[in-house]
């Protein structure tokens, strides 16, 4: 994983709601694959996703092992307003952490 690759969200003011896209950068191994050498790599996935309009909580995900690398999620809060601050957390099984905030377009 290369260290320019970020984090991704994007949040759009719809009629009615808000559209959340974010994409998670993250090698999601199940622990299962077995690389060039005979052992077996080390399970390694984001366990918990949370996300915040303007600091007040609207959604918590919980993940296993099976999501995808990169994991890619999309949303929809109900309301919203043009400005709002939308942040996404995560943490992974080995305590890694990443948040990544954007205004609501």
């Amino acid at each position: 994983m290369s260290m320019l690759e970020q984090d991704r969200l994007r949040a759009t003011l719809r009629v009615g709601h808000t559209a959340v896209r974010v994409l998670l950068i993250h090698p999601m191994s199940s622990g299962r694959s077995v690389n060039n050498s005979p052992a077996v790599s080390g399970l390694h996935f984001i366990q918990d996703i949370r996300c915040w309009r303007n600091d007040e909580p609207m959604l918590e995900v919980k993940c296993g092992s099976a999501t995808a690398e990169n994991p890619y999620f999309a949303f929809r809060l109900m309301e919203g307003e043009i400005g709002d601050k939308i942040k996404v957390r995560w943490v992974d099984n080995m305590g890694q952490k990443g948040v990544v905030e954007t205004l609501v377009n």
